[in-house]
């Protein structure tokens, strides 16, 4: 079977089972027999109508009838057919048979020029109809490849063609990229980039009869629409004016939506940045916000992995500490001063693209032989001062990195560096406030170490004496010892209170049995010296802590239950002790009256609650995390965890 018939005949079908077919076919019956057998009339004396002229013109009526019913090519074969029958009669049976093969031939031409007339009218009409269907899905959306699947389709069933792809040039890197297409060779479509895919199609051996053409916009060409067909189509060259109207119309678009993307784009870029620059300001941890920068430049840019460089001015090398999709061991590698693409750009302070890292000659073999193909590197820095290089990149594919993706990931480059010089600035305060805090507990343990080996013993002698001038028989006066009894019962009042002043500064059971007999006597103490009921319990494998973290935990401990003592109105407290696998938490929780907590870490001088913030310093000093939880009405809870 001949495929290429087919559409003819299914057309066929389609006219033998129209009702204008018949129509058509039975009106030509009648006037071919009125033109045979029915003798020749004559309508007006002024101007007569003789030689069977009305069955001519009623003849013109049909060929008229099948143009516009079924098109100009049934026209032409209708045309052809009454002809046909016409000739006959002029020639063998008419009288003035010159006059009446006039006639005909006036008739043939007449409809000739009508169905032409009929076909250009039609084409133009098909033509704006694709034009403003076109149109219609141009203007309806603004997603570009959307818009160009929808394009081909109206161009195909319009021109009657199979196959179709479009093209788009990138202006600032020049590549073609294949953005649309329709039943064109797996291997067209599956080719590494757009210009090879061109190359192939315009040379393939299937895809003959061809028809490319450039979409514009402002004069200049962002695209090329090409059609194809396996045989000849009268329709690729015909309709070129056609097609080359929609390319301009789709070059517009494109451009319009590519405007559309790039702001699109940019918002987008902002709004990574402003979410960098977020991580920045509520994040002081290298450990944690150079990842999130990472990961969110490596959106931006498109790329598979990153890696952030840092110098390390101990040892005098490059590190790699802060990696993406890399193998961890790769943290362990180290390069001189200079060396691999980090060096580079820490020494130029410039942002570099390298195409093929494979080829590259300061590649660094480790990263090397994972596949590093396509990177960009920027430097890290904070005003005049270099800290490392943001690096990112694909794995065993090309990609263009643009100057635009340099330019954004240098701005990220410089949060980057902001990061790094307020977390060493952090550390900086962390280490003069761990010296501080080690100072400060020192002093305590020194005032209390010496209340209670000379304040409270002088005290006590004191009281010693005063109870033996009590105690001692004919000595005093009845009317002294009452005055001596009173001084030495104040005296014991004040060694008690010289004693739990000495408690509090530094208690000896903490630095003798470590923080759970310390915290027991604490929330024993609050019980005792008050009407809270408190309650004690630990949980898990319980064991000695590092003197700085036992101080630590038992300074919020006697912080929060200080809180609830005089702030929380509360009737019970109790103090948890859990101990994990790999950390300790201790909570305090009260059902009192509670409050708003304040978002403890965001600019904490500003903070009303002087109290908690020195508990979340405390517990960040040791690496630790508190948190608040209360509602006013629904108690408080106070939990600090810390790795150990």
């Amino acid at each position: 079977m001949n495929l290429g018939s087919v559409p003819a005949r299914e057309r066929l079908r389609s006219i033998i089972s129209s009702r204008s077919f018949w129509g058509l076919l039975l009106v030509l019956a009648a006037t071919t027999v009125l033109h045979y057998c029915t003798p020749q009339i004559r309508l007006l004396d002024s101007y007569p109508i003789t030689r069977h002229a009305i069955e001519r013109i009623a003849f013109m009526g049909v060929v008229v009838g099948a143009t516009f019913s079924f098109g100009h090519s049934a026209g032409l074969v209708t045309l052809t057919i009454v002809a046909l029958l016409m000739l006959p009669r002029a020639l063998l049976v008419s009288p003035l048979p010159l006059d009446a093969s006039g006639e005909v031939f006036a008739i043939a031409v007449v409809g000739y020029l009508v169905i032409r007339m009929s076909a250009r009218e039609r084409r133009t009409a098909s033509r704006l109809k694709t034009i403003n269907a076109t149109t219609k899905v141009l203007i309806q959306s603004l997603e570009l490849e959307e818009i160009l699947n929808s394009v081909l389709d109206k161009i195909l069933a319009a021109m009657e063609i199979e196959s179709a792809g479009i093209y788009l040039l990138d202006q600032e890197t020049e590549e073609l990229t294949l953005a649309a297409h329709r039943n064109l060779p797996a291997e067209v479509v599956g080719a590494a980039d757009g210009l090879k895919s061109a190359a192939l199609l315009a040379n393939h051996d299937h895809l003959r009869y061809q028809l490319s053409v450039p979409l514009r916009s402002k004069g200049r060409a962002n695209g090329i629409l090409v059609l194809a067909s396996p045989e000849p189509r009268a329709s690729l060259r015909r309709e070129v004016k056609l097609v080359t109207t929609i390319c301009n119309e789709v070059g517009v678009v494109v451009e319009n939506a590519q405007l559309f993307q790039d702001i699109a784009r940019q918002l987008e870029v902002t709004r990574c940045v402003c979410e960098v620059v977020e991580e920045i300001n509520i994040e002081l941890e290298l450990d944690r916000v150079l990842p999130k920068v990472m990961r969110i430049a490596e959106e931006l840019a498109e790329a598979d992995a990153g890696v952030v460089a840092l110098w390390d001015e101990e040892r005098d090398v490059i590190t790699y500490p802060y990696l993406h999709n890399f193998p961890g061991e790769l943290t362990q590698v180290t390069v001189s001063e200079g060396q691999g693409l980090a060096g580079e750009v820490m020494a130029t302070g410039q942002g570099t693209v390298i195409d093929d890292y494979q080829a590259y000659e300061g590649a660094v073999p480790a990263f090397a032989e994972v596949g590093v193909y396509s990177v960009v590197g920027v430097p890290i820095v904070s005003g005049t001062r270099t800290f490392g290089a943001l690096c990112l990149c694909t794995i065993k594919r090309s990609k263009k990195f643009s100057a635009r993706d340099v330019t954004i990931l240098t701005a990220i480059g410089r949060q980057a560096g902001i990061a790094i010089e307020n977390a060493y600035l952090y550390e900086s305060m962390r280490f003069y406030a761990r010296r501080i805090t080690r100072a400060q507990e020192n002093e305590r343990r020194r005032i209390a170490r010496e209340l209670h080996d000379d304040t409270i013993q002088s005290l006590i002698v004191l009281s010693r004496r005063l109870d033996s001038f009590v105690t001692s028989n004919g000595r005093l006066l009845e009317s002294e010892a009452p005055g001596l009894v009173e001084l030495r019962d104040l005296a014991g009042e004040v060694i008690k209170s010289v004693r739990r002043f000495s408690q509090d500064l530094r208690p000896s059971i903490l630095d003798d049995l470590g923080l759970l007999p310390a915290l027991e006597e604490l929330t024993s103490d609050l019980e005792r010296l008050t009407d809270l009921r408190a309650e004690f319990h630990t949980t898990g494998d319980k064991r000695r802590l590092s003197s700085e973290v036992e101080l630590t935990l038992f300074r919020i401990a006697q912080e929060a239950l200080s809180n609830v003592r005089r702030h929380a109105d509360a009737t019970s407290v109790a103090l948890s002790v859990v101990f994990d696998d790999n950390a300790v938490r201790v909570t305090v929780d009260d059902d009192g009256r509670g409050f708003v907590p304040p978002r403890l870490g965001e600019h904490p001088v500003t903070t009303p609650q002087l109290g908690l913030v020195g508990m979340y310093e405390r517990a960040r000093l040791v690496g630790g995390t508190l948190t608040v939880r209360s509602m006013p009405g629904k108690g408080t809870t106070v939990a600090v965890r810390v790795p150990v």
